[in-house]
């Protein structure tokens, strides 16, 4: 069974809440947004704080970065207490992201090839598709949609 722990007394559902300690271990999952990307410069900080979230305990917004601080460099300062086992996790994540960066690579350039050669039927190209600068977010269903013809 699952050990149970009751809050301090200070929130305001502390009586009628507890919290439960899985038996065997849980990654929680973002809903919306996605972990997105540690090398973009523009997402940093949603990186940081959704890493933060994830992955560091804290009771409060301020136990995880103080008011002076960017989340960037509140991650930093938080490293040190992420478990090696979210670690290997987190660096999974990117793995993941730079393993859908390159299928992605590679199916536009296929597509590009197979447009310019004359003999592949057409047909089997969607009409929709145009090289441009979506992100990776954007076009995941339509690669699936391209994927399955």
């Amino acid at each position: 069974m699952n050990e149970r722990y009751t809050f301090e007394s200070a929130p305001p559902q502390s009586s009628s809440h507890v919290v439960i300690k899985h038996t065997n271990p849980v990654v929680p999952v973002l809903v919306e947004p996605q972990i997105l990307r540690q090398e973009r410069e523009e997402t940093r900080e949603r990186y940081s704080r959704a890493l933060l979230t994830l992955f560091v305990s804290c009771r409060s917004v301020h136990d995880l970065c103080a008011l002076n601080q960017t989340w960037a460099e509140a991650l930093e300062v938080q490293k040190p207490l992420v478990s090696p086992a979210s670690l290997n996790i987190i660096e999974n994540i990117q793995i993941l992201h730079e393993c859908k960066h390159d299928r992605n690579e590679h199916l536009r350039q296929v597509l590009v090839e197979a447009q310019s050669d004359n003999s592949i039927d057409h047909v089997l190209i969607p009409n929709y598709y145009e090289e441009d600068q979506h992100t990776e977010e954007d076009d995941h269903e339509q690669l699936l949609q391209i994927l399955s013809s």
